[in-house]
């Protein structure tokens, strides 16, 4: 019987067609961090690092593998895993190794921070810009905003008390006054911008960005909420060099929806944390609801 953090004889059979022999060891996933659906492989033949992953569905393998072919390249070379192999009957990738270390375990000083954001800054927009929506992304991208303000209701009722009716009304008035923000800026997002996906190699390599799987085109101000929710609450220096590596400010309307995206942020982390018993992520949801709540700038 196979053990839950080993890798399929099924799904090893096709990697290693595709890497020849390699070790395989279970990586923990963000958000509940449970195992078993990636692995780091580390091919026999020249030490090579890659990962191999099951999508967590139809919908994320097919924003992954069109990300890795269509909109990843547009960032140069070591700015992103490429793509090794796929196979859309697993639902199954194998991508390189990115070079560096997630953001998030790393201990640097104020200033190495500052270059690692700004950069990111400059990469994220590079990002944006590989492309444009067409056809079906279009209206997808177009009402994505609406759509987000629509699934409100759903993550209160499942974040429970976790909210009190006052903490849910508020966040209800966020939803209802993103419906009415006016036109945005459309591109191509990673989806979960955050340090944890962001890799650091120091201050004379370029950062790279790994896991594309909630990538997608629609307004860019929706991959500047991670962050604002997170490193940046505290520390206001890191958006300003964020944003100078951007090459813009956010217009009055995109403010105006980051602050709205954040309230309902917080009540998909609060609803994701009850649900999954996840601390950390009710932990950064609670902390911008507080914030919100006391009246300060979220």
């Amino acid at each position: 019987m196979t053990e839950p953090d080993t890798l399929p004889d099924s799904l090893r059979a096709w990697a290693q067609g595709a890497l020849g022999s390699f070790t395989a060891t279970p990586v923990a996933t963000a958000g509940d961090g449970s195992v078993g659906r990636l692995w780091e492989a580390v091919r026999h033949q020249d030490a090579a690092r890659f990962f191999v992953k099951i999508a967590y569905g139809p919908a994320s393998y097919t924003r992954e593998t069109f990300a890795y072919r269509h909109a990843v390249p547009a960032l140069g070379c070591g700015r992103a895993p490429r793509l090794q192999a796929s196979s859309a009957e697993r639902l199954a990738l194998i991508v390189t190794a990115a070079p560096g270390t997630p953001l998030a375990r790393l201990h640097l000083a104020d200033g190495a921070l500052e270059a690692a954001h700004r950069k990111a800054g400059a990469l994220l927009c590079q990002l944006h810009q590989a492309g444009r929506p067409a056809g079906a992304g279009r209206p997808e991208a177009s009402t994505a905003l609406r759509r987000a303000a629509d699934a409100t209701a759903e993550h209160l009722e499942a974040a429970g008390n976790w909210l009190s009716p006052q903490e849910q009304q508020v966040v209800l008035s966020r939803a209802d006054e993103l419906r009415v923000v006016g036109r945005l800026p459309l591109g191509y997002i990673h989806g979960d911008a955050q340090e944890s996906h962001l890799m650091w190699a120091g201050r004379t390599q370029p950062p790279a960005l790994i896991d594309f799987g909630r990538s997608r085109f629609a307004p860019v101000v929706q991959d500047f909420v991670p962050l604002a929710c997170g490193t940046w609450a505290d520390r206001p220096r890191l958006r300003t060099a964020f944003f100078q590596g951007y090459g813009r400010a956010l217009s009055r309307e995109e403010q105006r929806a980051l602050d709205c995206l954040m309230a309902l942020y917080a009540a998909r982390c609060l609803a994701w944390g009850r649900a999954r018993n996840a601390p950390e992520a009710a932990a950064r949801g609670r902390r911008v609801i507080d914030r919100l709540m006391d009246g300060a700038s979220v």
